[in-house]
């Protein structure tokens, strides 16, 4: 667990996968900067706010017949 405190919270993500005692305790690590409110940046992605959004064309109320939509 000691050597987890000195992990980024980058690595921390890449392990909390894992199905072993490092995995457990990389969850547990990531809970606890939680609770605290500690985060040092590494694992924050950045989202552009003018980002367009392009949504799917839906196919609810579309009629396929020999494979043309009508």
């Amino acid at each position: 667990m000691t050597l987890l405190l000195s992990t980024t919270d980058k690595q921390l993500q890449m392990l909390r996968d894992r199905q072993d005692s490092i995995g457990r305790d990389a969850r547990t690590e990531i809970q606890r900067r939680k609770l605290v409110g500690f985060s040092d940046g590494t694992a924050i992605e950045y989202v552009d706010p003018r980002a367009v959004m392009i949504e799917p064309e839906t196919k609810v109320g579309q009629i396929t017949i020999d494979g043309v939509v009508q």
